[in-house]
């Protein structure tokens, strides 16, 4: 069965500790912050497009413009006005307008209100505490920023490619193959009888559902995570949302159905690219399923059941301590690592390998998770999370600079405060990316390239990004 777990909030380094522990905590709090100031923030740029209106309308001269242009006599001609081609719904104090900002409020708030479950099953106040602080702050608040309010957008919209009925194409596409990939070459039928279950790390497994689904077809799952916005809410979501049998109405209610289930409208945020505003604010159930429903029997009598679990942290400081021993040389000097009996039989991910802000160690360390004949199954594009700053200018080519230096190079003031993952990131393209893999020892089963597929796109924007994936399936021999 499942491994018992605290919620995040409970694991959180207390402040006070090194300046390591301080960091994370301060990280924590941030990411808690956010979610309980998502709807002041959303309510804030509301106010703003309606300024914006408003300011419209007065330079356009509609001050003195009254009504719709109904009042000109029949057969008048009329030149048109801001106001009078403005949709009523755009018009500030009219009933149309009213209608559609009780309809935005309400998808705000029944967002917040999925937020504020995530905060309390992580033992953080939620947005209701946060508004009864600020009031009585009297006017000293710490807001986050608009980058960190961004991210619970990205976080609404994971949600919902992860576990809404409504994404279940986008996620077919990202999943079925690995899935498949994992029961073709690594059935949980071959295990039967043996004193155990194959075990399937899925790093980068964001929300959880693929790591969950792997998980449903009996294996023994070990997902991970950096992001901790993202962790928040998987968290919640696959050991928050079953509902106790006394929580029950009369105690009854069969297991399908005893599970919270919330509304949120994922794309509110988006409001380039919509055909519509109902669109924008349309809800989506979720979760689709009962993620706290997987109970399982072991297969035979001698068989043991598999085990769930979920990490938070950086994918190589995670599982770096697979590498082998090795003296200070450099050479392994035939330690055996201390780990290797907790090895796995696959490495599943999907939309992560690109992620890496060095490749070749995220392949190196893959290959030593893996036990011998251990699988490495891989779905996503080349994006490189972390290219694209700290390009080295021509003016930067002049210029020398040595370790012992006082002088500090232009290159360096123009990135100092970049994360330093941006400038050792390197793009390799899926040839480098095969050859490496082939020369850590991997033998390539299957390929197959330019797999369409979206990543949390909305299925009703006028604008959606496809990528042309790759699916990898290696075998470390």
């Amino acid at each position: 069965g499942e491994e018992e777990s605290l919620p995040l909030g409970a694991q959180q380094p207390k402040e006070g500790g090194g300046n390591g522990d301080e960091d994370e905590a301060k990280h924590f709090r941030d990411v808690c912050r956010s979610y309980q100031q998502y709807a002041t923030f959303h309510e804030a740029k509301q106010r703003g497009v309606d300024g914006r209106l408003r300011r419209l309308l007065l330079a356009s001269g509609a001050a003195s413009f009254s009504g719709d242009g109904s009042d000109a006599s029949e057969g008048e001609i009329i030149d048109p006005t801001v106001e009078s081609i403005l949709p009523p719904s755009m018009k500030p104090n009219s009933s149309e307008s009213k209608v559609r900002q009780k309809q935005l409020l309400d998808a705000t708030i029944q967002n917040q209100y999925f937020l504020d479950w995530v905060l309390k099953y992580s033992g953080v106040p939620t947005s209701q505490e946060f508004i009864r602080l600020r009031e009585s702050s009297g006017g000293s608040f710490e807001w986050v920023t608009e980058e960190q309010a961004s991210k619970v957008d990205s976080v609404l919209k994971s949600v919902a490619r992860d576990w809404s009925a409504e994404c279940k194409d986008e996620r077919a596409v990202a999943y079925d193959p690995i899935i498949e990939a994992l029961e073709t070459h690594l059935p949980v039928k071959d295990f039967y009888g043996s004193n155990c279950v194959p075990r399937v790390a899925v790093p980068g497994s964001g929300l959880g559902r693929l790591a969950w689904e792997i998980y449903s077809r009996g294996y023994s799952v070990q997902g991970s995570d950096f992001s901790l916005p993202m962790l928040l809410a998987s968290d919640f979501l696959l050991n928050g949302c079953g509902i106790p049998d006394e929580d029950v109405v009369g105690g009854s209610a069969p297991p399908a159905v005893s599970y919270r289930r919330f509304n949120i409208s994922p794309w509110i945020a988006e409001t380039k690219n919509q055909l519509s505003f109902e669109n924008r604010v349309r809800p989506l159930i979720v979760p689709d399923v009962n993620p706290s429903s997987l109970l399982f029997a072991p297969a035979s009598g001698e068989s043991p059941s598999p085990e769930f679990t979920m990490l938070a942290g950086d994918f190589l400081q995670l599982y770096s301590n697979f590498l082998p021993v090795r003296d200070v040389d450099g050479t392994n000097g035939g330690q055996s690592n201390l780990r290797a009996e907790n090895k796995f039989h696959a490495v599943a991910c999907s939309f992560f390998l690109d992620t890496a802000p060095s490749l070749p160690h995220y392949l190196i360390t893959i290959y030593h998770m893996l036990e011998d004949g251990g699988l490495l199954v891989s779905f996503g594009p080349l994006m490189y999370h972390w290219s694209g700053h700290g390009a080295v200018l021509p003016g930067d080519l002049n210029e020398r600079e040595s370790e012992e230096s006082s002088v500090i190079s232009a290159y360096r003031r123009r990135t100092m405060h970049l994360d330093q993952r941006y400038l050792s990131s390197i793009d390799y393209t899926w040839d480098d990316l095969k050859h490496m893999v082939e020369r850590c020892g991997f033998e390539i089963l299957e390929e197959n390239l330019k797999v369409p597929a979206n990543y949390a796109s909305d299925s009703r924007s006028m604008m959606t990004v496809s990528y042309d994936c790759a699916f990898l399936v290696a075998r470390k021999t």
